[in-house]
């Protein structure tokens, strides 16, 4: 079964800016939701562009400077839309 790829930059400057908060509630919600078998929860030590950070990808699309509750309302749009492809 294919999963839905979902990235983040660890690196220092969104690691700081966000992404650390956004991690964790990444993983409690797949874990909690029971959606972690349907995820690649993928991090990276730089996605380019600190500067609007904090930096995720979520399928193919790059979104930048989004809390962490956002980030989670966007997977969970992305795995309902994933769900009716596959």
């Amino acid at each position: 079964m294919k999963k839905l790829v979902v990235e983040l930059c660890m690196g220092s400057s969104c690691f700081a800016r966000g992404n650390s908060q956004t991690l964790a509630a990444l993983e409690s919600y797949l874990q909690e939701s029971g959606t972690a078998d349907r995820v690649d929860l993928i991090g990276h030590l730089c996605m380019g562009d600190c500067s609007k950070g904090p930096n995720i990808r979520i399928a193919d699309t790059t979104y930048q400077g989004l809390p962490s509750d956002e980030v989670i309302q966007l997977v969970v749009h992305e795995l309902k839309e994933w769900e009716g492809i596959q």
